[in-house]
């Protein structure tokens, strides 16, 4: 997994398409020294001279020199041969190494789940056993927290911790949400490498609950990014994969109780100056390879975004974004390739939908673990080469007194729910929970193949 870094900012990219390393072949060459005198005027030695000379030493014939292997060129697809709804990136398959990243949505911890994890001695763990696997094989992994966990604290002030006992007064689900913090090594264990903490539940414990989220977040070393304790704190973290440092910067669109009145929740809408300016520091930055921006935003329940969502996903590659992975609709919304300013081409994925929670409908159940691979450039920069999603849902089991985040293809099912996804973004970006995690599939001479 990726080494985890705390607030700062990392990432890279490789070539423009998809994702191979770009391979430099330096050959040095030796230089003999010079004579200090002509070829053709060899100098007549004094007698003193002559005897005191060495012998002269036989000419050394220089060593031959391996002629370089060339390099085979990158293949290039032809996108005539792209299934329909395909997405693609220019440069997807030029050399460099590609650093792959697994997004899940909303992480929302209702009273059942809670009473369940508390149960199971894997905790958190037992609801999303059956992915997790699917989770921790990239390279980096990202979810969004949508839920304060803040230890010995009601809506109202401190009371004594109950443990890991659903008391609905310390810990509590809808719409006061609180869970043990045993949930930040739950998701460590699990291979989540960060989080978003900017969310409009960040609040539901108050300032103090905000605070000893994150220090419940350090305590396990869980990145997060969106909040601080103080104006002293950045509002971005940075992970570290293979060399290659992502910057991650989270906002909301607002926070449901209580006013942010010691500014330690970013907000999108309303600093959206300071997130640009933000986003474009951490992009123009040598300590930074690439810049991921969540941003919790959007109407809960619609499939589609919003127009200012659509505006701000727009400002966001254009200050330098690398990648914009949204959330807070509780369902998923479409994804699509946006053109930057400067030419450069971003992923923006306008919800993830939930991943852990209690909501009925076949929409709120139904959801991706997302892929997207990323490979440094000659710039030094790290662009997006490749996306894939796998379909997963919350299967819920004994007249709803258990729930499981299953992958829809491991289990055989629910068929509706695979179909949601498949509708949403199409076949031909689908992966399945056996295949190779391969970011730019086209880059394979035989793909598509014939079925």
């Amino acid at each position: 997994m990726a080494a985890i870094a705390s607030f700062v900012a990392e990432i890279p990219m490789r070539c423009a398409p998809a994702s191979w390393p770009a391979l430099l072949l330096l050959t040095a060459c030796a230089r003999a020294p010079e004579s200090s005198a002509r070829a053709d005027e060899d100098p007549v030695p004094t007698p003193a001279a002559a005897a005191a000379a060495p012998p002269a030493s036989p000419a050394v014939a220089p060593a031959p020199q391996a002629t370089p292997e060339p390099v085979a060129p990158a293949f290039v697809p032809d996108p005539a041969r792209f299934p329909a709804r395909y997405l693609a990136f220019d440069g997807a398959c030029e050399r460099g190494e590609v650093v792959t990243i697994a997004a899940i949505g909303d992480v929302l911890m209702h009273h059942e789940l809670q009473k369940q994890a508390y149960a199971a001695k894997d905790h958190f763990g037992v609801l999303w056993s059956g992915v997790a696997d699917l989770i921790a094989r990239a390279d980096v992994s990202y979810a969004n927290l949508e839920v304060p966990i803040a230890a010995g604290l009601t809506k109202d002030g401190a009371a004594d911790d109950p443990g890991m006992t659903f008391d609905n007064a310390v810990y509590t689900g809808y719409p006061f949400f609180n869970a043990n913090p045993i949930l930040a090594k739950d998701l460590v264990d699990t291979g989540i490498d960060i989080v978003s903490t900017a969310n409009n539940h960040a609040l539901d414990r108050g300032s103090d609950g905000l605070v000893r989220t994150l220090d419940a977040l350090d305590a396990v070393g869980l990145a997060h990014a969106g909040s601080r304790r103080t104006a002293k704190e950045p509002w971005h973290a940075v992970t570290t994969a293979k060399g290659l440092r992502i910057a991650w910067v989270a906002c909301t669109l607002h926070t449901n109780f209580g006013k942010d009145d010691k500014g330690q929740v970013l907000h999108c809408f309303t600093q959206t100056k300071q997130l640009l300016a933000q986003v474009e520091q951490l992009a123009k930055s040598d300590d930074v390879d690439a810049v991921i921006v969540t941003p919790h935003w959007g109407k809960e329940y619609d499939p589609q975004p919003a127009d200012k969502q659509r505006v701000l996903a727009q400002q966001l590659v254009d200050a330098g974004a690398t990648a914009v992975l949204g959330a807070h609709p509780h369902v998923l919304q479409p994804w699509e390739q946006l053109v930057a300013a400067d030419g450069r081409q971003a992923l923006v994925l306008y919800s993830l939908g939930n991943f852990a929670h209690h909501q009925r409908s076949l929409p709120r159940r139904s959801s991706i673990i997302a892929y997207l691979g990323l490979r440094r450039g000659t710039n030094g920069k790290a662009t997006v080469v490749g996306a894939r999603y796998l379909p997963i849902h919350v299967r819920m089991e004994g007249d709803k007194a258990a729930f499981f985040v299953e992958s829809v293809d491991r289990v055989g099912g629910p068929d509706d729910a695979r179909q949601l996804v498949v509708d949403m973004y199409g076949p031909a970006n689908l992966i399945g929970p056996d295949d190779a995690l391969v970011m730019a599939p086209q880059c394979d001479p035989s793909w598509p193949k014939a079925p």
